[in-house]
């Protein structure tokens, strides 16, 4: 059986779309009633094909990747097959934007479920929580429309939204690699969301940040922005850029430049563009700016063996807007923030945070920061070369 869902950016109608009510796979899209308020942006408005593509890949990309690390247990504690399944469940409500949706034929208002307002799981005040998933968790509820392998959750202390999250790997080194970011982001003074290391009962370390949208302010992730106009210039980065600046951020490149350094420096192999955009007013659509850089985790050779180390260099996987992060460093300009007095002491952050972590040997702690030392010598050699011409 077919069902008719609508699609709202906080009371506000966007688009009307078909679910099978069995499987909850997208079967058609109908009529867009508002195509500013489209939530992964369309450069053309009259692509039917594209914009039903586009949507069955946004609701796919609003609930649990299958690649999440506790999906198993996930399935099991909600008895489904499928983890989008939940988010379409929980109407799509997360803390990040103002996007939800329900069946047409339901009258709820955003006032009465939206999770900046209203409370959310069964964890009381003052009581432990894990990262991840458990009995705890209601079946609307953010945690089941959160993306990332890793195991992550929203919490709410003193009426604040946090998200903690956990490890994918034995080493358990994302979340000190969280707490390493934000110390460097700290040296230079860049704009950033703040991360603390912190652990379980049993002594599992996790990291937690606060969460930078509001019920007034959300986040719009990069690939939203270049959907926004035709890319004519073939140039994503650019591209990218122009937008921005279009739509009154004149700071941008400044902005993602500060990103692509730190990336570089602590060798950041996720930054792909759902972690980065912009924040923008979520009443009158008005860009505000870059958004503060979050989600570092995946760094520092995070998933490798110890046994791995020798065969990797200064470079790393990049995503943003090239193939590697060394690469991307000739998207910068070289910024004036850089002060190599103050470089030196990135190694000391390396060092001292990944030396509290039990489950790291020291040989590895010491190829780590052999690495990180290398990267600040060849951004300063690059940052000198650029200087000359």
């Amino acid at each position: 059986m077919t069902q008719e869902y609508i699609l709202k950016h906080k009371n506000i109608p966007v688009l009307i779309f078909y679910l099978d009510d069995t499987t909850y796979k997208l079967v058609d899209m109908g009529d867009i009633l508002d195509y500013d308020r489209l939530p992964y942006g369309l450069a053309d408005k009259e692509n039917r094909i594209q914009n039903g593509i586009q949507l069955n890949s946004w609701i796919l990309g609003r609930g649990l990747p299958d690649s999440r690390k506790d999906k198993q247990s996930v399935k099991l504690l909600f008895n489904v097959d499928e983890l989008n399944i939940l988010a379409i469940q929980a109407k799509g409500l997360n803390v990040t934007d103002q996007y939800w949706f329900h069946k047409t034929n339901l009258d709820i208002k955003w006032e009465n479920v939206n999770y900046f307002n209203n409370t959310f799981d069964n964890v009381m005040p003052g009581s432990n929580v894990i990262p991840g998933i458990d009995k705890t968790v209601n079946r609307e509820s953010p945690n089941v429309c959160v993306d990332g392998s890793i195991e992550k959750r929203w919490i709410i202390r003193d009426n604040e939204r946090f998200l903690i999250k956990g490890s994918r790997y034995r080493l358990m080194q994302e979340p000190f690699n969280e707490v390493i970011a934000s110390k460097i982001l700290d040296l230079f003074n860049i704009d950033h969301v703040h991360y603390d290391l912190k652990y379980t009962d049993k002594g599992i370390p996790y990291s937690e940040c606060k969460c930078m949208c509001d019920q007034g302010i959300e986040f719009i992730n990069a690939q939203w922005i270049i959907n926004q106009k035709p890319n004519e210039e073939n140039d994503l980065f650019s591209h990218f850029l122009k937008v921005c600046k279009d739509n009154g951020i004149q700071d941008a490149k400044e902005r993602i430049d500060e990103m692509l350094a730190l990336d570089f420096f602590i060798g950041n192999e996720d930054r792909h563009r759902g972690n980065f955009g912009i924040l923008r007013n979520a009443e009158t659509l008005q860009w505000l700016g870059i958004n503060p850089i979050f989600d570092n985790g995946n760094s520092l050779f995070f998933d490798r063996n110890n046994d791995e180390l020798e065969s990797f260099g200064i470079d790393s996987l990049g995503k943003a807007f090239g193939d590697s992060n060394r690469l991307n460093l000739q998207l910068l300009n070289y910024p004036e923030w850089y002060d190599s007095h103050k470089g030196k002491n990135i190694v000391d952050i390396v060092a001292g945070v990944l030396n509290d972590n039990k489950f790291l040997l020291s040989d590895r702690i010491d190829k780590i920061i052999e690495v990180t030392r290398e990267r600040i010598k060849a951004f300063e050699n690059d940052r000198k070369l650029h200087s000359k011409t």
